[in-house]
């Protein structure tokens, strides 16, 4: 047995299996993660109990596509659309990937949800239906469906207000191959007859050679029996006398082995128009799933002012809020990030990754709320044109100095700004000097000048300190004397 099987007392650690569920038949927005930030919370405290959690994804990829879903899915590309269409209908196991790179339509968007929730920190074991059904190992349950098929029905109408389910199994067409159009019209002893809505097909077949899976709510049931589920993630909207959860129970409790795992519900997420596809883009992952599991039981509506009000409470450091950070913060820090924007990912510790992404949540936070956007910029060539000759000058002196200060004893930012407003103290009032900077750095918002010139990389300063000293003014910059510029070629030589 593994070790990590053990507990230090010698006995066997059973994992905790944790279930999330999705018909992997397109990517969606954020409101389709809730369940698995659900899941993830579970996995969370579970191992903070000494357990050992197993989070699993089953991706239902037996399920028909939809039109709606081919849609969604393609990004209402016309020509996919034409192209995809008479693929609904069938399993989008079986679908080809619209995009010819995986093996499936459904390969195609459960790797995009793996992808997404990994940059959540979410790691789900994969559980495909679909190849689940043709290993056999559903294949319990579904003759207990079709020997009970009847029983089945009578015993939900009578525990559910005359509430029954039309066809507990779906065939999937032999002939069409489409799993949405076959309607069981009897099922007996060595036969089930059926008939195809899709192709007209109307024929008998034996119970052991019929393709298909259960339905919903009875694929479920057999699951927690299939994969001894010990907690199942269910929206609220599950929960009711005739949803998922009440039927899957009395399924799995008279016919399917009657195990019933924990469940944690989690309510309804809605996102105004105008965030929705932007959340992920705004929010740094821990705290993305922070603003869904706050009040996990309750129904979420997040729009503007809602989504401000959270990030003005939720701190990304001890004491800084996330409104804080991005308004206080940020303009420093995303010039400071740019140092390594030149540098290999690969090749920087984890503590710059973080801060890079950070950063760039932060950013696009800012940018929808404050239409602002901090960053390293280009220097701005235009912002030279029309200048003084003696604020040209004195920009000139000024990052020569600063240059001379970072090439020496290398002092930390906050010496390095001491020793500037020092120098600039000593210099004679040079008119303009502040803006003009700031328009070459393209910084007019954000960090005091002597802050700029203390915290941005070494080499964007050389390259400005360049331009001011070059070629470029030797062709008659506006406003600057062929006096001034003499002397900015004897110092560039």
């Amino acid at each position: 047995m593994p070790r990590d099987s053990l507990s230090q007392t010698g006995r066997r650690i059973l994992p905790r299996v944790i279930a999330t569920g999705f018909t992997a038949a397109f990517l969606g927005d954020e409101r389709t993660l809730r369940e698995f930030v659900a899941g993830d919370l579970v996995a969370r405290r579970s191992r903070t109990l000494g357990e050992v959690p197993v989070l699993t994804l089953i991706n239902d990829s037996y399920d028909p596509l939809t039109e709606r879903q081919l849609r969604v899915g393609v990004d209402k590309d016309p020509e996919l659309i034409r192209q995809f269409t008479p693929f609904c209908g069938r399993p989008i196991a079986e679908i080809p990937d619209p995009y010819g790179c995986h093996g499936s339509y459904s390969d195609h968007f459960i790797e995009a949800l793996v992808e997404r929730l990994k940059r959540l920190d979410i790691h789900p074991v994969v559980l495909d239906t679909y190849q689940a059904y043709h290993r056999g190992s559903y294949a319990h349950y579904v003759s207990a469906t079709l020997a009970n098929y009847r029983r089945i029905q009578e015993l939900l109408s009578e525990s559910c207000h005359d509430y029954t389910i039309r066809n507990l199994f779906h065939v999937q067409c032999p002939k069409c191959l489409r799993i949405d159009g076959t309607e069981i019209e009897q099922v007996e002893p060595g036969a089930v007859a059926y008939r195809c809505a899709r192709c007209g097909l109307d024929t008998r077949q034996d119970p052991g050679t019929l393709r298909g899976k259960l339905s919903w709510k009875l694929d479920c049931a057999a699951r927690w029996n299939l994969y001894r589920i010990d907690t199942e993630v269910f929206s609220k909207d599950h929960l009711g006398e005739k949803g998922t959860l009440n039927v899957s129970r009395l399924v799995s409790l008279h016919f399917y082995g009657g195990h019933v795992p924990e469940i944690v519900s989690y309510g309804a997420l809605r996102i105004s128009r105008d965030l929705c596809g932007r959340l992920l883009a705004m929010l740094p992952p821990a705290m993305f799933k922070e603003l869904l599991i706050e009040h996990l039981t309750r129904d979420l509506h997040v729009g503007p002012e809602y989504l401000e009000n959270f990030a003005r409470l939720y701190e990304v450091s001890p004491g800084v809020s996330y409104v804080a950070f991005v308004r206080e913060e940020l303009p420093r820090r995303a010039l400071e990030v740019g140092r390594t924007l030149d540098s290999c990912s690969s090749h920087l510790n984890p503590r710059t990754v973080a801060d890079r992404a950070l950063v760039e949540h932060a950013n696009r936070f800012s940018e929808f709320y404050y239409k602002r956007r901090h960053e390293l910029r280009l220097p701005d060539l235009g912002a030279i044109a029309g200048a003084p000759g003696a604020t040209v000058e004195a920009a000139r002196d000024l990052l020569r100095h600063v240059l001379e200060l970072r090439d020496g004893e290398r002092p930390g930012a906050g010496e390095l700004k001491v020793r500037i407003q020092s120098h600039l103290a000593g210099q004679p009032p040079a008119p303009g000097l502040y803006p003009f900077l700031r328009g070459v750095f393209g910084q007019q918002d954000g960090p005091s000048l002597t802050t700029l010139l203390a915290i941005l990389p070494r080499e964007y300063l050389a390259t400005v300190h360049l331009v001011l000293s070059g070629p470029a003014l030797a062709l008659g910059t506006p406003g600057i004397s062929n006096v001034d510029t003499e002397r900015s070629e004897h110092r560039a030589a």
